[in-house]
């Protein structure tokens, strides 16, 4: 019913995603409005406590976890009714992971906030704050201009990824208010989060390291190892360059368009397009199963070399040599 509802958004998503930036705020307890600038009181047991060092165990937030999460009712209208009159979340049309809303205040001041569940959460030694959130590292940064601030909850150490918060407040304290937002957040993936339906072969449970065989890979682009870039992407590279990227997502199906060509893999039908850069480049991808409405999930593989010139032929190569991997890997519908 929730994916149904949010599908019926996506033409006005459309109109304006261009122009929504990665922007967040929300959270309980967050009152106080006197109409020109308004404070924010920090949600219990936000940013308290002693920050924890070495791999994270905590089972709610694994990995195979945040894959299944949705994330639009973290930012939902119950969610950031006390910030003043929200609007309904938006889903992204390129993730699974992130989601976007905004809120009017009591003083008609907007605040917009996105939730990126996968998000890059590295520690960077200027400008970051660091504390912890029921167990859970958190990192603070704000801009130099104080309107906007990104907070992220350490779910994972190596490499560091969880969940991001950014928040654009003009009218109030943008990181008091993703405190609050990342405080009520972790409380709900400790209790019961909303989760994607479990269908049968979803793409949302599949965790994309694993998604080609090893020695295919290896074959490839010899001597890589595997780096999770989101909850639902992953890169195999021996370095920085040359590298495969596997993702997953869901949109609009993938047709001939933009310099894509259809070619058949093992019996499905996906669509390869070359970079646009003098360099080696490729991106392959494919319809694995229907999403809701008019959307399907998507599969991708990129092969990319720096070290290469470009060669549509050879490129697209090996990428296909991948993507038939991964078909043959996949969940069955």
């Amino acid at each position: 019913m929730l994916l149904n509802a949010r599908r019926r958004r996506i033409v006005s998503v459309l109109a304006l995603v261009a122009a929504l930036g990665a922007v967040s705020a929300c959270g309980q307890n967050l009152g106080k409005s006197n109409f020109a600038r308004t404070t924010v009181a920090a949600e219990a047991g936000s940013g308290s406590g002693e920050v924890p060092s070495g791999d994270i165990n905590d089972p709610a937030v694994t990995p195979a976890m945040m894959r299944t999460i949705d994330p639009c009712p973290l930012v939902g209208k119950d969610v950031l009714s006390s910030l003043g009159t929200p609007e309904d979340p938006r889903p992204s049309l390129t993730s699974f992971g992130a989601c976007r809303a905004k809120v009017t205040d009591a003083g008609g001041k907007q605040l917009s906030v996105s939730v990126d569940i996968g998000a890059s959460t590295y520690v960077s030694g200027t400008g970051s704050v660091v504390t912890a959130v029921e167990g859970l590292p958190q990192i603070e940064r704000k801009s130099k201009d104080g309107k906007s601030c990104d907070v992220g909850i350490m779910t994972l150490r190596k490499p560091e990824r969880g969940i991001g918060f950014s928040v654009t407040y003009d009218g109030g304290d943008p990181c008091a208010t993703g405190r609050a937002v990342a405080a009520k957040a972790v409380k709900t993936l400790h209790a019961s989060p909303a989760k994607y339906p479990s269908t049968a072969g979803t793409l949302t449970a599949v965790d994309p390291c694993t998604a080609a065989d090893a020695a295919v890979l290896a074959e490839v682009v010899p001597h890589g190892a595997t780096s999770l870039t989101s909850f639902h992407s992953c890169d195999w590279t021996p370095g920085s360059n040359p590298r495969i990227s596997i993702g997953f997502r869901y949109g609009l199906p993938p047709e001939e368009r933009d310099g894509t060509k259809k070619v058949d893999i093992d019996g499905v039908t996906a669509f390869q397009k070359p970079g646009t850069s003098s360099d080696a480049e490729c991106k392959i991808e494919w319809q694995h199963k229907p999403w809701a409405d008019d959307e399907v999930e998507i599969a991708n593989v990129i092969y990319k070399n720096y070290d290469e010139k470009k060669d549509e032929a050879a490129s697209c190569a090996k990428a296909v040599k991948i993507a038939k991997s991964v078909i043959a890997k996949l969940p069955k519908p």
